[in-house]
């Protein structure tokens, strides 16, 4: 039996009392999706779309939010309380998409909106895509990162004991197992063990410059 179908709706209260509600993505959220990226700063965009973005085309909100949940699978939260009129109000996406070459492995990425940032969402939504992708039979994720800078040769030395990493051109490929956490981790609980979640915090801090391959789960090349 899979936790995270689409009946899925799980309530909870990040760090500083925030009520939110995940749910799975839905090709009703396009509106939901723009709304989010309009409210995240110039920074925040240019960190997710390497490079000046000021909008979401229909293809791109169409590649974003019709999917199967099987080979691209994406979970949002909202606000509890809306925006006061009924309106949902977007506060944070995460997703993966399987390999092509390798069905077991997958490309993942979180982004939370700026006004969250600091509050526990990203973990908790880090926590339930782990958890989704080991019930599809996703094992690891995989991330291409560029190794130019010293930041990610720190990074590299703080997670090798833990993930396989090749090296070719300049580019760092990174496969790490999926942490086992339940389809329930208490978010208030300590943060996931292992070199996975040091490289999702790494990202969040921009210590970590992606590759195209990475890109897509952003925008379509």
């Amino acid at each position: 039996m899979r936790h995270f179908t689409a009946d899925y709706v799980e309530r909870a209260v990040v760090r500083d009392g925030t009520a939110v509600r995940l749910r799975l993505v839905t090709p009703d959220d396009k509106p939901l999706l723009l709304a989010g990226f309009r409210r995240m700063s110039p920074q925040s965009r240019y960190a997710r779309f390497f490079g000046p973005k000021d909008t979401l085309s229909g293809d791109e909100l169409r590649y974003l939010t019709e999917i199967d949940q099987e080979h691209h699978f994406a979970l949002g939260a909202v606000t509890e309380d809306g925006d006061g009129r009924g309106e949902p109000i977007g506060a944070g996406v995460a997703r993966f998409i399987r390999l092509p070459e390798s069905p077991e492995a997958a490309e993942a990425a979180v982004a939370v909106v700026d006004e969250m940032h600091g509050r526990g969402l990203g973990k908790l939504l880090f926590l339930r895509l782990c958890a989704a992708a080991a019930e599809r039979g996703v094992e690891r994720f995989r991330c291409e990162v560029l190794g130019s800078n010293t930041g990610m040769r720190a990074l590299i030395e703080e997670v090798s004991p833990g993930p396989q990493i090749q090296v070719c051109g300049g580019v760092m490929t990174i496969d790490m197992a999926i942490p086992d956490v339940s389809p329930a981790e208490p978010v208030a609980g300590p943060p996931p063990a292992g070199p996975m979640y040091q490289l999702f915090r790494a990202v969040a801090v921009d210590r970590v410059e992606w590759t195209f391959a990475v890109r897509r789960l952003w925008r379509r090349e």
